[in-house]
């Protein structure tokens, strides 16, 4: 089966619920087995502690006693320096990538936006409060994210990339649910305010890079489950770099899965069977 418009279908429901679902999804997780990646359906109400009838039961919810890492608005204000031998490696990767989609996909390479400023940039990395890696900084230089979600490009199987506005808008949602559950096992588990989300699927989940060393490891969240770094490679290029190669051979990537193009000439990624 392919996901096609039905899944644009799905991600505008999805949308419109997910940040509510983000609180209870992490509220709820309190004492649950951390090895488990998805949930049974949730209570009616929230569980609560036990209290005796003269005891009336506290209606705040409890704080962080860790540091969760988020630091919202208090990034560097200046960006490091990129270096050339990562500059030449993204675009070379995004080379293969656009010259494929503007001979096979050219409604999907249409949605890839301008090159962000480093202005716009550097301010994102000031309203997340988390240093942009060398190689994010590359590749927001090529392409600011993506327009849309829809038929626009998606790293397989529909991670769409992020523009500058949609890293800063996302990291401040995470921090703000992660920081509002109280739950001290959700930091590092569940989302850490270092992390940097760099790709949106518009249901809630997407991939970011993980900046608690300063290495960017990527890795993706998921907003009823845990964060994981299985299923990945070490970094956003060599993703683009697996992609690229997928859509020159007709894949496959990331599971299985391989690249399509629709009827309206967009790309596409075809489930595996």
């Amino acid at each position: 089966m392919r996901k096609g418009w039905g899944r644009a279908v799905v991600v505008a429901v999805a949308s419109v619920v997910i940040v509510l679902g983000l609180v209870f999804a992490v509220t709820v997780r309190g004492g649950r087995d951390k090895g488990a990646q998805w949930y049974a359906a949730p209570p009616t109400t929230p569980r609560t502690p036990s209290y005796s009838t003269a005891a009336p039961a506290p209606t705040t919810r409890p704080t962080l006693t860790v540091d969760s890492g988020c630091r919202l608005g208090q990034g560097p204000a200046t960006l490091d320096p990129v270096p050339e031998a990562t500059t030449r490696r993204v675009n070379a990767a995004w080379d293969r990538v656009e010259r494929w989609l503007k001979a096979n996909a050219p409604k999907t390479a249409a949605s890839l936006r301008p090159p962000a400023t480093l202005a716009r940039i550097a301010q994102a990395q000031r309203e997340t409060g988390v240093p942009l890696p060398a190689e994010l900084v590359a590749f927001l230089l090529r392409h600011d994210g993506v327009s849309g979600l829809g038929d626009s490009f998606a790293l397989p199987p529909f991670h769409h990339l992020a523009s500058t506005e949609t890293i800063a808008s996302q990291a401040k949602v995470m921090c703000d649910v992660l920081t509002s559950s109280g739950l001290d096992d959700n930091v590092g588990y569940w989302w850490h305010g270092r992390f940097l989300p760099v790709a949106v699927d518009g249901g809630g989940d997407g991939l970011f890079l993980d900046q608690r060393t300063g290495t960017g490891r990527l890795g993706d969240w998921n907003h009823e489950g845990s964060v994981s770094f299985d299923h990945r490679p070490a970094t956003l290029t060599e993703l683009l770099e697996q992609t690229a190669t997928a859509l020159e051979t007709g894949g496959p990537v990331d599971g299985g899965y391989r690249p399509v193009v629709t009827g309206n000439r967009a790309l596409d990624w075809e489930f595996p069977r």
